[in-house]
């Protein structure tokens, strides 16, 4: 896990407030500062998530398609596997890479830490599916990319 600590405390602070969509004067009053101090620690920090992003994807060889620094989003192409390519940063995970592909979670060992990852990555996104815990890793990707590929 690649540490997201190129953010400081209260960027991420920032930055989790910001992306559960309070407005930049709802952040400044719950903090004590001021809207222009908010403002810009949000481009700040927007802009290392962004670079975190661009930088993981060109050490992947990954094609980039789409950029959300706000949501830590990052949707991409991998021309080798010929397989859509998804980057997540988040304060729980740092950074997470995930290829899109038909699998069968049963039989792999990384099931539990994929399925965990995931919820993680649901929980801190705000994003909400009824019986997520039931569910296989291969679906929770499916239900989590594909509500983050819609905001972006």
């Amino acid at each position: 896990m690649v540490d997201v600590m190129p953010l400081t405390p209260k960027q991420l602070q920032l930055l989790k407030l910001w992306s559960e969509g309070l407005s930049l004067s709802e952040i400044a009053l719950k903090l004590g500062v001021s809207r222009q101090a908010v403002h810009k620690g949000i481009q700040a920090a927007e802009a290392k998530v962004y670079r975190i992003l661009v930088s993981a994807a060109k050490a992947s060889k990954i094609e980039i398609r789409s950029v959300d620094a706000k949501r830590g989003f990052l949707v991409g192409w991998s021309p080798w596997l010929k397989s859509e390519v998804y980057i997540t940063l988040s304060v729980k995970n740092g950074l997470q890479i995930w290829f899109k592909h038909e699998a069968d979670c049963s039989s792999c060992p990384l099931r539990e830490d994929c399925k965990r990852i995931l919820l993680g990555e649901m929980e801190e996104r705000g994003i909400r599916v009824e019986g997520a815990e039931d569910m296989e890793p291969s679906k929770l990707a499916d239900e989590l990319f594909s509500r983050l590929k819609e905001a972006v």
